[in-house]
């Protein structure tokens, strides 16, 4: 089964769902497309963009 933004139910990346636990909650189990995540939270797409880049090059687990 598809997991999708709890928001807009656009169909979710898997660096989505990483990003979304990394910063919002480790446990969660709804999530927010990168679009709702930077409306959500005051942010723009590019620096969530960024920040998932960020993570991977530091070795996160979330991330694959």
């Amino acid at each position: 089964m598809e997991t999708c933004c709890f928001q807009c139910g656009a169909p979710l990346s898997a660096d989505e769902i990483a990003i979304y636990r990394r910063i919002v909650n480790r446990g969660a189990e709804q999530f927010l497309c990168i679009h709702c995540f930077a409306k959500e939270f005051s942010v723009e797409e590019k620096l969530i963009l960024e920040k998932i880049e960020q993570f991977k090059k530091m070795g996160c687990t979330l991330f694959h």
